[in-house]
């Protein structure tokens, strides 16, 4: 029905019945070969989410088209189906749809269109086999089952709602009076009265560390940071994105809520319709820090020019703010980051919050213009990976030296500060590696969607080593427990909760539980919860 309302849009509009015709099969085409290209990178199917990088496709495009491959046999297709437009565009116009006709032709189309997007009650019957066969939790499956449109369409009916969803209260009551004790000695703590430390977050585009793959030498490759590791809080990292989605783990540290609370929402700065979210930067903003978000990539991709002042940063450098030549392989170097971040800090005035993501080491892997071939020539490969598969990890590990290089200039150099600093890393997905999973495998057995990213919480005052194993989500409450910064309420839980042996992320009553307090936070209803639940009386962010 989407397909048939969108052809005789265009049959009223044009009035030509083989141009609404093809055009229609062109759209049609467009549409499945992008999910096509998306479940073969990402492993997920197409998404409403993705379409509106249509609204301003400049910075998308910019992007994706990356991952193009144009021979010439495609370019000749491309070249026969744009002739064919234009030699359709001639085609001679319906006499019979014309004046009235043409007019009831087309609001007819437009309001099936519009029916349609809105899920009215009718529409919602004739796909709730889809409906029925919906999974939020497991799209690749939830596709197959639905079909790619109807996927579309259920999805935006069921989660295009533009809001975080209700918290189911019993279950939070129950996580928070699980862990009671430990949870009133967190929210009992007051922020410290000593100068607070600068913050850096890094969020290392694709990095992982690839001796969790078999044959791949050990200690050869993230050799800054295993020796940084030594000085800090470090440890594996659960994150809720694979190969992509880059903006999941950016969402789970900067609000300390699960991506898995939103209750299938996939891509937060695009599906919510917010103009404030509670999390990091606002904790921060409350104890006089300055704040600004770093990438080197167009503030429109994935609305993070609308997103970032949300969150609370009062400027966002994007890839305006970068010279057009320090580009290694296709994107800004790490290089040209660790420059900027380092001028973004002062040890005079007040503490300064720099949130950085970076670009280089993003995907495509399986080819990389302008990259060293010596150096590329000199990586240690597995002698059994074939030679399509080659180039997919020797670029990647070309990337990841120059990632790991920049982590250990940056560390140096918050060491040599005046001012204490706290450093967080962390890498936000795996790699899409194409077929260097399928042919080497993991050492641990597990598959390529199951394993962890590197992370570290480096206090440039403080080189106590620990080792912790957390999820993304956790990050912030750490890091402000580092900083010794309390709001007395959702991070002080995240931090405590991180610590604690008796809780159990994997387990389903904690999992609930932490979801309902993630949803209780995002919509401003947290904290008359915690003090029934805790019987304390909750403190204010200023703290």
């Amino acid at each position: 029905m989407p397909a048939h309302a969108q052809f005789t849009l265009l049959l009223a509009l044009s009035r030509r019945l083989l141009l609404s015709t093809w055009l229609t099969l062109l759209a049609l085409l467009a549409l499945y070969g992008a999910n096509a290209a998306k479940l073969g990178a990402l492993q997920v199917p197409l998404l409403p989410g993705d379409l509106r990088f249509l609204a301003a496709p400049g910075p998308a495009a910019r992007l994706f088209v990356q991952y193009l491959h144009v021979d010439a046999l495609h370019a000749l297709l491309c070249a026969i189906a744009v002739a064919a437009t234009l030699v359709l565009c001639r085609e001679r116009r319906l006499r019979v749809l014309a004046g009235w006709r043409r007019a009831a032709t087309g609001a007819t189309a437009f309001a099936v269109g519009a029916s349609l997007m809105t899920g009215a009650g009718a529409w919602r019957a004739v796909y709730g086999e889809a409906a029925n066969a919906f999974q939020p939790w497991a799209l690749d499956q939830s596709a197959a089952n639905t079909g790619l449109i109807g996927g579309l369409l259920v999805y935006h009916w069921e989660l295009g709602g533009g809001d975080v969803p209700p918290a189911d209260r019993a279950a939070a009551m129950a996580v928070l009076q699980a862990h009671a004790p430990e949870l009133r000695a967190a929210l009992a703590q007051s922020t410290s009265s000593e100068a607070l430390p600068d913050i850096v977050v890094v969020q290392s585009e694709s990095l992982f560390d690839p001796a969790r793959l078999r044959d791949v030498l050990s200690g050869r490759f993230l050799r800054a940071y295993h020796t940084l590791a030594k000085r800090a809080t470090s440890g594996d990292l659960g994150v809720p994105t694979f190969a992509g989605g880059t903006i999941r783990t950016e969402f789970e540290v900067l609000t300390g809520a699960p991506l898995a609370s939103l209750g299938g929402v996939q891509y937060p700065w695009l599906e919510l319709d917010r103009d404030n979210y509670p999390g990091l930067t606002r904790v921060l903003d409350a104890h006089g820090y300055r704040s600004v978000a770093v990438h080197p990539n167009a503030a429109a991709f994935w609305n993070r020019a609308q997103a970032y002042p949300a969150l609370g940063f009062e400027r966002f450098a994007d890839a305006a703010s970068f010279p057009t030549d320090r580009i290694v392989g296709l994107f800004t170097s790490d290089a040209a980051l660790t420059d900027r971040v380092l001028d973004e800090l002062d040890d005079d005035g007040p503490p300064r919050f720099v949130f950085a993501i970076s670009m280089e080491n993003h995907g495509p892997f399986d080819w990389r213009p302008g990259l060293d071939p010596q150096r590329l020539a000199a990586l240690p490969l597995p002698e059994r990976l074939d030679p399509g598969a080659r180039p997919w990890l020797a670029n990647y590990l070309y990337l990841l030296d120059d990632a790991d290089h920049e982590l250990a200039r940056l560390a140096d150099a918050l060491a040599r500060r005046k001012r204490r600093t706290l450093l967080l890393f962390y890498g936000d997905h795996l790699p899409d590696l194409g077929p260097t999973y399928a042919e080497l495998g993991f050492d641990d057995g597990r598959d390529a969607k199951q394993q962890p990213v590197p992370w570290l919480l480096y206090d440039s005052r403080d080189a106590r080593p620990q080792r912790l194993d957390t999820r993304a989500w956790m990050l912030p409450g750490l890091l402000l427990q580092a900083a010794d910064i309390h709001d007395g309420a959702w991070f002080d839980v995240l931090a405590a909760l991180a610590r604690s042996q008796d809780f159990d992320p994997d387990d389903p009553r904690d999992a609930a539980g932490i979801d309902a307090l993630a949803r209780l936070q995002l919509r401003g209803e947290l904290e008359p919860l915690l003090e029934d639940a805790l019987g304390l009386g909750i403190a204010t962010a200023a703290r």
